[in-house]
């Protein structure tokens, strides 16, 4: 057990270190973006000056573009890390199984999927009605 846990260290600690790294590029990328865009013509110092409504617009800024920069890089890492899980499982058990294993596997998971969809109830309604309500308590 323990001749697997070295290579899972080192595998889930480039995958951290590369999503930084992601992250990094992104929040550099728009950043200069943001800079060419508002402070090109003043537009930066008409807000700060003009428009009392928006208080410290370079910190919303800047924590903007750093939270979606890293919020960019978890979403490619949640998204392509669970994809390459499944294509190494369905080959593997098609290796042991053949192909009808994951085939049937898929189809029972994409049958469920539907059946849930029509029983579930809308939590996305109930929710927002939970919500408003407390709205109504707060005041």
């Amino acid at each position: 057990m323990a001749v697997y846990s070295f290579p899972s260290a080192v595998v889930n600690s480039s995958l951290e270190y590369f999503n930084k790294l992601l992250g990094l590029h992104f929040r550099e990328n728009l950043t200069k973006h943001f800079h060419e865009t508002y402070l090109n013509g003043m537009c930066f110092y008409q807000i700060t000056n003009l428009d009392n409504r928006i208080s410290n617009p370079d910190q919303i800024f800047t924590n903007d573009i750093e939270k979606w920069a890293y919020s960019l890089s978890n979403l490619y890492q949640n998204f392509s890390k669970p994809v390459l899980d499944i294509i190494l499982f369905t080959r593997k058990l098609s290796e042991t199984l053949g192909y009808e294993g994951p085939i049937l596997m898929i189809a029972w998971y994409v049958l469920s999927g539907i059946v849930m969809r029509y029983i579930a109830p809308p939590f996305g309604k109930l929710t927002a009605i939970e919500q408003s309500n407390n709205k109504i308590y707060l005041k």
